[in-house]
């Protein structure tokens, strides 16, 4: 009986000094999303004017002449020249601008944080911040040429298509955006995973253009696009809205943003810029910029980062 009391003890202390030793698992780190983006000071005053305050930003804006297909130049025909002439002598701001015909063209400039800032839709900012030590606000929103300062994913069908309902989704073929387009892939997966919707097949292609000619060659039954698929794409080359019908659309977003690295700028001097860029708005809005121009950056909290749905 006293050797198996014995025995029974040496068990115990061999397995609780198994269990000290033991590493410890790594708990899996959460993403915690994002905070909100829009710069919404609480208090303080701007910057003077009496010194010159320069701004070197990249841009991609798909309103821009400089950085928009030659196919809709009759309606992406912003020019920002008077705007930067107007802010270096009415405010003393220099204005830089880098344009890029593609997001992905300035992608490494803003990791190497080459740029104070970027004009262009604003998760081709926000999506690099966190990885790469950014921190992004956005001063101002930027309305288009029909001013209107938002953007959604619509879901798509060819008119003759039996889906009438985002309920009907369920086993059928849908092609969405890439990582790098909020309206056409964080949204609506994030949205289709709420809603409990869950498609037969899903992949991924990286423009509109391709999903709109995925869905006219009948290889897909559901296209997430952007909104302004049919005015401001190059798909206008292609197809006609009269081929479609919209059974869905997205939150809505900022359709182009002014984001400032606050790393770089400070709160005083992303005051100033902001304060001048409404001033330059509504009625004083430069002519180049086909709009009524500038506003306050609405609220925007984005979804997580979505990994991709396993094509299947």
């Amino acid at each position: 009986m006293k050797s198996l009391i014995k025995l029974s003890a040496i068990a115990l202390l061999i397995s609780v000094f198994a269990a000290c030793n033991e590493k410890p698992k790594k708990e899996e780190k959460k993403d915690e999303g994002f905070e909100e983006t829009a710069f919404m000071p609480c208090c303080g005053e701007p910057s003077s004017n009496e010194k010159v305050l320069t701004i070197n930003l990249a841009l991609n804006d798909t309103y821009c002449k400089k950085t928009a297909c030659a196919c809709i130049h009759d309606i992406a025909a912003r020019e920002y020249e008077e705007l930067q002439k107007q802010l270096m002598e009415q405010f003393n701001i220099d204005l830089q601008i880098t344009y890029y015909m593609e997001p992905y063209m300035m992608e490494d400039q803003l990791k190497a944080k080459i740029h104070d800032g970027v004009i262009t839709k604003p998760w081709n900012a926000f999506m690099l911040m966190k990885e790469n030590h950014l921190r992004y606000e956005r001063i101002a929103d930027i309305l288009d040429v029909y001013d209107n300062q938002w953007l959604t994913g619509v879901y798509l069908v060819r008119k003759d298509s039996d889906i009438k309902t985002m309920a009907d989704i369920n086993g059928r073929t849908l092609v969405a955006g890439q990582e790098d387009a909020y309206e056409k892939y964080h949204a609506p997966l994030h949205q289709l995973e709420n809603m409990n919707i869950k498609p037969g097949k899903i992949y991924y292609k990286a423009s509109c253009l391709e999903s709109i000619n995925e869905l006219m060659d009948k290889k897909a039954e559901v296209a997430i696009v952007s909104d302004y698929v049919m005015s401001a794409s190059c798909a206008v080359d292609v197809a006609s809205e009269d081929d479609f019908r919209v059974i869905g659309e997205t939150e809505k977003m900022p359709l182009c943003s002014v984001v400032l690295d606050r790393k770089k700028i400070s709160k005083e001097d992303a005051m100033r810029f902001q304060k001048a860029l409404l001033a330059l708005s509504k009625d004083k809005s430069p002519e180049g910029m086909l709009s009524a121009g500038f506003v306050k950056p609405a609220s925007w909290i984005p979804n997580p980062y979505k990994k991709p749905i396993a094509q299947n």
